[in-house]
């Protein structure tokens, strides 16, 4: 069967079904798009206000931990919650009439290993998926092509083979790549599959790819590839020149959490993120306090997720670092950048955040070392843990490198290891700051007590 009639198939099934069901993810892409094709912020602000004002009414009515919050006078009279507060006030924050609704269990181990769990009522799901189709498009896939979705593959969440062949996705596990046998058969099956694909995975998935297409010297390969994202990982200049080169479409980097769905998304061929302003309230506040910070200056990313009437998760800290910017060349604020979790960004010995980034941008300068990883110990004292086959010659270049972003009165130690361990996620973290770790866990109880 030809497939380009076999995937139009997909997506005709795919909207009769949802029509059958009454039409909810259509009539949710539909408010998605015209939300985001408004031509002043103000008007988006004003839609969003009337949802956000029956999510917050609904948390005070139907739940006892917001219910003293009947005189709010704007979003910003909430409280700020994380992974922890919800854990330990869950059943306090589980709205009445959820109970009686469709629910869907939300369950991550998170980068930490912490676990977290959540729910999603019917009509936050239907909206999650309109998110992804709208999002997917915008980075150029059609729904229905087949999607080569590359991460870990737990039991919980990998589909069935007749749920996978319905959704046209293949099920690559990160696992595989460490063998170059099967990234080689992976290669040249895509080349054999003239169908039209899309890429969705971790950066460090592809890195793989793209390093054993280096170690080829392949050629550009004709893979019918319309779209690539890369998800979950901070994505590095490098692995986006690489994909986009050898794949023969622009990468771009997607910002998404478990709990919630899509916040944003990179517009190809740009190096900021789309907000998904159509489903969330976006807020960068600062590290010391609940104020926000000035456009453009780092500082905690805190959600309100407007679809989710389950758990109300209102101005929720999602543990992630960025920095948001209102520029004349956008319509709506945009994500300058998306930095990680705060946990994962290195201080200079001064106390200055350096983004992940600029030690993404020292890897291509060292070819020969397989795995690095740039660990904060102290706060001027640092670890550079490398996997490296022969005996390191360049140590002192290195260190030297990390000393003029860092400061010049760091204490560095480089640690040769035969591998850097992965997350249970099976990501690998670039850099971790086991300083900043420890003051945030000595701090919990203080954040408790202050809800």
């Amino acid at each position: 069967m030809n497939h380009s009639f076999l995937n139009r198939l997909r997506n005709s099934a795919f909207w009769v079904l949802d029509t059958a069901k009454g039409g909810k993810i259509k009539t949710n892409l539909q408010d998605i798009t015209e939300s985001l094709s408004f031509t002043s912020f103000e008007t988006l602000q004003k839609k969003n206000d009337k949802i956000l004002d029956s999510l917050l009414r609904k948390a005070i009515e139907e739940t006892s931990f917001y219910s003293d919050f009947h005189n709010y006078r704007s979003l910003q009279d909430f409280p700020v919650v994380d992974k922890i507060s919800i854990r330990t006030n869950f059943d306090n924050m589980l709205t009445k009439s959820s109970k009686v609704d469709m629910l869907h269990t939300i369950f991550t181990s998170g980068s930490t290993g912490a676990p977290f769990m959540t729910y999603q009522n019917q009509g936050k799901k239907q909206r999650n998926t309109a998110d992804t189709i709208y999002f997917a498009k915008q980075a150029g896939y059609t729904l229905g092509d087949k999607l080569l979705y590359l991460r870990l593959w737990y039991d919980s969440i990998k589909k069935k083979k007749i749920s996978a062949f319905m959704q046209n996705i293949e099920q690559l596990s990160i696992e595989d790549l460490d063998d170059n046998l099967y990234i080689k058969a992976l290669v040249e099956k895509l080349q054999k599959d003239k169908s039209p694909k899309g890429w969705l995975g971790y950066p460090s998935g592809m890195d793989k790819i793209c390093n054993y297409l280096d170690s080829v010297n392949s050629k550009p390969l004709d893979c019918n590839i319309k779209s690539i994202i890369g998800m979950s990982e901070n994505l590095s200049d490098d692995v986006r020149s690489r994909m986009s080169h050898y794949f023969g479409a622009p990468m771009v980097s997607r910002y998404s959490n478990f709990e919630n769905g899509i916040i944003a998304q990179q517009a190809p061929n740009s190096d900021y993120f789309i907000i998904n302003w159509a489903s969330y309230i976006v807020e960068i506040l600062s590290f010391d306090s609940n104020e926000p910070v000035k456009d453009g200056e780092l500082g905690r990313i805190v959600i309100t997720d407007l679809f989710n009437q389950a758990v109300p998760m209102i101005r929720y800290d999602t543990g992630d670092v960025g920095a948001m910017e209102f520029t004349d060349n956008q319509t709506y604020p945009v994500l300058k950048t998306v930095e990680g979790r705060k946990s994962d960004i290195i201080l200079s010995t001064k106390g200055s955040m350096i983004s992940p980034f600029k030690f993404m941008g020292l890897l291509p300068k060292f070819p020969e070392i397989k795995q690095i990883q740039f660990v904060q110990t102290e706060k001027s004292n640092y670890t550079i843990k490398v996997n490296i086959e022969d005996i390191f010659v360049r140590e002192q270049e290195l260190t030297t490198l990390f000393k003029s972003y860092v400061g010049q009165d760091a204490k560095i130690e480089v640690e040769y290891v035969n591998e850097i361990p992965l997350l249970s996620s099976k990501k690998r973290k670039l850099c971790r700051n086991l300083f900043t770790e420890r003051n945030s866990s000595n701090n919990r109880e203080k954040i408790l007590h202050s809800l």
